[in-house]
């Protein structure tokens, strides 16, 4: 039995399915998850549909998109790594910097995250952030150069306190996202230098 491949997708093709996510994210940063329908994108049902067959893929598809734009960024991000407490401060620097930058698709990720519920129930686990996060704090405690800390419970309030700041990002245009950084920054700094016990 002979399989046909499935076409891959044109450059017109490609156009279009990045023009329907820009548009998704405007639509949604601006009037909301649930003020959105295809006519706000002046195009038909159909037109979306033959590009996201379900509502789930184009959600899917714009969080996707924020995580792997941001990943590249922070990946890229220069700054001091020669320490664990300096990778932190690049990653914590590099993540609010990324949210500083775009605070149109920061809104849309976030209507999404509230409005979509995980087809198989509610996601446990650690974050990608988060886990990272408490790789580089164990890496440290490790070879001496943090302090004896729960690397669990600090990579969390890191994690919780990058999410403040891009939930105030989102909606205050005078939030200070790299201000913010600096401060976590100051904050992780002082928990994880390694001290003389008492």
């Amino acid at each position: 039995m002979r399989t046909t491949a499935s076409p891959t997708p044109s450059l017109g093709g490609l156009a279009r399915k990045a023009q329907l996510l820009d548009c998704a994210v405007t639509c949604w940063s601006e009037l909301g998850f649930a003020g959105t329908s295809a006519r706000h994108a002046c195009v038909s049902k159909g037109v979306v549909t033959y590009h996201f067959p379900t509502k789930e893929d184009l959600l899917s598809e714009v969080v996707t998109s924020l995580y792997r734009e941001a990943g590249e960024q922070i990946g890229q991000a220069t700054g001091d790594r020669d320490s664990v407490i300096g990778e932190l401060a690049t990653c914590i620097r590099s993540t609010l910097t990324f949210v500083a930058d775009h605070p149109r698709h920061v809104r849309a990720v976030m209507e999404v995250a509230a409005n979509m519920r995980p087809a198989n129930g509610p996601r446990g686990g650690e974050d990608p952030l988060s886990a990272h996060l408490r790789e580089l704090i164990e890496r440290g405690r490790a070879t001496g150069e943090a302090a004896d800390v729960d690397a669990g419970v600090l990579a969390m309030t890191m994690r919780a306190s990058i999410d403040a700041a891009a939930a105030r990002a989102a909606c205050d245009p005078t939030a200070d996202a790299r201000g913010h950084a600096e401060h976590v920054v100051t904050i992780v700094r002082r928990a994880l230098q390694a001290t003389e016990p008492r």
